[in-house]
């Protein structure tokens, strides 16, 4: 696989624009997550310039610095909190791309569909998972048969042991057949091959995810009778056994669409409360005021509201911040322990407290205090300065909203359960007695403070 294993900074084209693919990646510093958004835009800045290359006509240069940029985001995969998958994504985009600049350059098709099944092989941080699909429609139509046709002769190898068996459903099959399988039917989904992929299900057991892709290829293609037929048929299929990551949540939905298209409205709007009134969530929110006539929203949004309010914490949280029901959000807050939030991923947590602090002050310090406990509770020490944040910040709200009692009894608990966490514990003891000093610059930050100074008089 071309040039993946060198160094960062071993490829021979070492221009200016290298060195700033090198300078964004700040290899050697560690990436927090409340960082990683800020960290990936200046990379998506530094990559807006590669990609003008390849539209200026220099598709050899700009393959080479893509390629040099891929391999630095594997060097710098070790040194950054990417649980918000942005890091993820940016690699995604990487390496389309390549792709598409190889192809610019005239590059061999099938060293290129090599070089991408090198990549999905020894994929040791999850870069290219669920790549398959974008990755089919980066590559041009010579590139695309020699990719598709090495994701079936993978399949035929894995899958030959088991013909003329009796079907199971793709998942059931040893890891070889599941995951090229899986690969394949991305890849026909992206390229609307409909019968491809009911020629593929028709050796294994169809699922209802199947049935639900296929139904969106024939309703992609307007044809809404084969596609009901397909749901009808994943809807059955989904009520005779557990399908795992194989099951459909979204047959429903696509079923309402259907019955919208041929003018059955109110059929499509009676489905959406019925899912809502079971679990409420933001999406089935979401799916239902989809349906609702935009002169009847007002009284659906307070019906669906009611429904919601014994609804499970998680996805209250997340509904009432998507709403901006953040009065009823503080009240549920108010009236729960803090250690009820700390189960709560901070994905919702997180956004939740930020919407509450301009008017819910004490509410978003619970919140605050309960992700600060759950990555203390975790041990995950790279995660700590994130925790001393969100300690700050619950102190700060607990004096504005005059709770200092509420402050003392987080700082009480703190101390009793994670004294032994020496170098967080004087971090938190600065954050007790009202020192706030700045945390550390990095490198880039002291230089660029630095230049604005030398600059200034």
């Amino acid at each position: 696989m071309a040039k993946r294993a060198g160094k960062v900074g071993s490829w021979k084209d070492r221009t200016d624009l290298a060195g700033a693919i090198e300078a964004a990646l700040r290899l050697g510093e560690f990436i927090s997550y409340n960082r990683s958004w800020d960290f990936v835009s200046r990379l998506e800045e530094v990559k807006g310039q590669v990609d003008g290359l390849l539209a200026g006509g220099q598709a050899d240069r700009a393959s080479d610095l893509y390629e040099l940029f891929l391999a630095g985001c594997y060097e710098k995969a070790d040194e950054i909190d990417d649980s918000g998958g942005n890091l993820g994504m940016f690699f995604e985009e990487l390496f389309c791309g390549w792709i598409k600049a190889r192809q610019a350059a005239g590059r061999d098709p099938a060293e290129t569909v090599r070089n991408i099944v090198g990549w999905m092989d020894q994929d040791d941080y999850g870069f290219c998972f669920e790549i398959d699909a974008n990755v089919a429609l980066a590559l041009d139509a010579g590139g695309f048969a020699i990719f598709r046709k090495h994701l079936e002769d993978r399949f035929e190898l894995a899958f030959a042991p088991f013909s003329g068996k009796e079907a199971m459903v793709i998942y059931d099959y040893p890891s070889a057949v599941h995951m090229t399988g899986r690969r394949l039917k991305a890849v026909y989904v992206a390229r609307n091959a409909v019968q491809p992929y009911i020629a593929l299900c028709e050796r294994t057991l169809a699922s209802p995810k199947d049935c639900e892709n296929i139904a969106r290829l024939y309703k992609a293609k307007g044809q809404s009778d084969e596609a009901m037929s397909w749901i009808e048929r994943g809807l059955a299929a989904a009520s005779t056994r557990r399908w795992g990551n194989e099951d459909s949540h979204n047959l429903e939905g696509l079923k309402r669409e259907l019955r919208r298209r041929v003018g059955r409205k109110d059929d499509a709007v009676q489905s959406a409360w019925s899912e809502f009134s079971r679990r409420p969530s933001a999406f089935a929110y979401e799916e239902l005021m989809r349906y609702v006539p935009r002169q009847d929203r007002g009284e659906w949004h307070r019906k669906a509201m009611a429904a919601a309010k014994d609804a499970e914490l998680a996805q209250f949280i997340e509904l009432c911040v998507q709403t901006r029901e953040l009065d009823l959000l503080a009240e549920r807050v108010d009236a729960i322990a803090a250690e009820e939030l700390e189960g709560i991923s901070h994905y919702s947590t997180e956004k939740a407290a930020t919407s509450l602090e301009p008017r819910h002050g004490l509410a978003a310090a619970k919140l605050r205090y309960a992700m600060a406990m759950r990555i203390l509770d975790a041990g995950k020490s790279k995660y700590y300065p994130a925790a001393l944040e969100h300690l700050r910040a619950a102190r700060d709200l607990y004096g504005k909203g005059g709770q200092e009692p509420a402050w003392q009894s987080v700082v009480a608990r703190v101390r009793e359960d994670h004294s032994r966490k020496r170098g967080f514990m004087s971090s938190f003891e600065e954050i007790v007695a009202g020192d706030d000093r700045p945390a550390a610059e990095s490198f880039e930050d002291r230089a660029r403070r630095r230049w604005r100074d030398q600059t200034s008089g």
